[in-house]
């Protein structure tokens, strides 16, 4: 097979992933999407505010966050692994980075517009329930920046590890890739807990996340109210790139390790 790049046939395999996964990718988009709605438009039937509802919204980033990713991600090139698809699929007269890249393409063209409507549905439904408090009461606040920052680079690393779990495992991918990261997850972020407290001084309060920022106080006694001292800490501009560069690198190190065992497949 001829392994140079074609557009035309690019296109007939997107095509074909479309005939063979689209209907299921459609259900499972009905469903978030309804979910999604579910979780985000409660906030504004209420004319005064809601703790509850306003929880909603980041309850609603983290099911984006693992359901609209890995749901999709987690199939994206099992019909190249998993039997009894993969001999047809790999014999697809297509060269193997067509094959690759209408992959990504397929899953992309469903995850990323979930994040879009995420963040779409969040400002909007905030300004609308905002709109209906007395100008000097309680507003709603947007997603941190910072965390929605945060949240977009988790949501593609998670999305590459799912990716390259597909075609790595031939059976169950997507459990082992999820027992993966849950094991994976959880050393991190223990080892970050444990670090940053040392490092810390052991503070009365701390909140950070791996690559984040820190935000810590520390108390007299159990007053919370006397003696507060706090420190937000956040990385300089230099750090913040290089974290940048090292979640890009990340994703594109997944993307490049499922290609290349998708040539091994081939052979």
């Amino acid at each position: 097979m001829n392994q140079t790049f074609n557009i035309h046939r690019f296109a007939l395999v997107i095509k074909l992933d479309f005939f063979e996964r689209g209907k299921n990718y459609l259900l499972i988009a009905a469903i978030l999407v309804v979910l999604l709605l579910a979780m985000m438009l409660p906030i504004t039937t209420s004319s005064k505010p809601v703790g509850f509802y306003e929880a909603l919204h980041y309850m609603a980033m983290f099911v984006v966050m693992i359901f609209a990713s890995s749901l999709y991600t987690g199939s994206a090139m099992t019909h190249y692994a998993a039997f009894p698809t993969s001999i047809s699929s790999l014999m697809l007269p297509a060269s193997k980075l067509e094959k690759f890249l209408s992959a990504l393409f397929f899953n992309f063209a469903f995850i990323i517009p979930f994040l879009i409507l995420f963040f779409q549905l969040h400002y909007r439904t905030i300004d609308i329930a905002n709109a209906q408090f007395p100008a000097e009461g309680y507003k709603y606040p947007y997603i941190k920046p910072d965390l929605a920052v945060y949240f977009c680079f988790a949501y593609f690393m998670l999305h590459s590890i799912f990716f390259f779990g597909s075609i790595y495992f031939s059976k169950r991918s997507y459990v082992k890739t999820a027992a993966f990261i849950v094991v994976a997850v959880t050393v991190v972020f223990t080892i970050h807990i444990m670090l940053s407290g040392y490092l810390a001084h052991y503070p009365s309060r701390l909140n950070t996340l791996p690559l984040a920022g820190w935000e810590i106080w520390y108390f007299e006694g159990q007053n919370l109210a006397a003696g507060i001292n706090e420190l937000h800490v956040t990385h300089p501009l230099t750090a913040y790139r290089t974290i940048q560069a090292f979640t890009a690198l990340f994703v594109l190190s997944f993307w490049y390790m499922a290609y290349l065992r998708l040539k091994e497949k081939e052979v």
